[in-house]
């Protein structure tokens, strides 16, 4: 059972950031955990980690720039300016040292942030995502970003998030459903889905992430939710390739979107990296 209410009972705040409202769950005390989703999700999509991560630690959980229930640009955001609206959130909560995961695109946005203060990450988990600046989309997704036919798809009939319960078995929930699809209503969130999907300035970005990378050599662990419809398995491989020293832990049955289709897996999974690690 999917309950949303699990999330709603979680302690949350807002905070203006750069001028705009960026909502986020803080939960629990002790050493900070700081959890960033992708898309089309929001900080819902950890409501079961969280649940549990709170017991031990200081769980940050934030919706990112238009998703969730933070604010939305005008005309939508991509990935420099998500990521440092993250960075100017880490330095407002005065985090000297924390545990960070990203997920989908919040890793890639998680990580731009993170080599601001290579220092301040203790350890490190990317789950279904990539971090490689020549990553390209696989074949069959290329008409969600193409010129016209993208706009058509992803902004005007929001195909990404009626079609969520495709790709995330938690989400033919209805109530799970509704939850993800509320912020979606608003136009600009779908065109910052679009454009993260289009990978606007993604690849600069990353070209500075990899050059970083040697500075964080911390303990790492990649969560690979399988069988995964967009990070195809070659994707997995890559992204160890460039951090050699991480460990791979598989989640059968989690797809792309583990948190929800194999929660205890991925928070049993959580809790024994994190454990001994401030």
């Amino acid at each position: 059972m999917n309950d949303v209410t699990t999330y709603d009972r979680l302690p949350q705040r807002d905070v203006e950031i750069e001028g705009f409202k960026l909502h986020l769950v803080e939960a629990g005390a002790g050493f900070p955990i700081v959890l960033v989703h992708g898309s089309p999700t929001s900080s819902v999509l950890f409501r079961r980690q969280i649940a549990v991560l709170s017991h031990s630690f200081r769980v940050i959980a934030p919706d990112l720039l238009g998703f969730g229930q933070s604010a939305v640009p005008l005309g939508g955001t991509a990935f420099r300016q998500q990521a440092a609206v993250l960075r100017v959130l880490l330095d407002h909560l005065g985090l000297e040292r924390y545990a960070l995961l990203g997920h989908d695109w919040g890793g890639p946005i998680a990580m731009a942030s993170a080599i601001q203060h290579p220092e301040q990450v203790s350890r490190l988990v990317l789950v279904n995502t990539s971090l490689r600046p020549d990553f390209e989309p696989p074949w069959y997704w290329k008409p969600f970003v193409a010129p016209r036919l993208g706009e058509l798809l992803l902004v005007r009939l929001n195909l990404f998030g009626r079609g969520l319960p495709l790709m995330m078995r938690a989400a033919r929930e209805r109530s799970l459903h509704r939850r993800y699809l509320a912020p979606l209503q608003r136009a600009d969130t779908r065109r910052t889905v679009l454009s993260l999907e289009r990978l606007t300035g993604y690849a600069g970005l990353m070209r500075e992430v990899v050059e970083a990378l040697p500075s964080m050599q911390v303990p790492t662990l990649i969560l690979w939710g399988e069988p995964d419809g967009y990070f195809r398995p070659p994707e997995m491989q890559r992204l160890h390739a460039l951090l050699p020293h991480a460990k791979v832990q598989r989640i059968p049955k989690g797809g792309h979107f583990p948190q929800e289709d194999a929660a205890e897996a991925v928070t049993d999974a959580l809790v024994a990296f994190l454990r001994d690690g401030g």
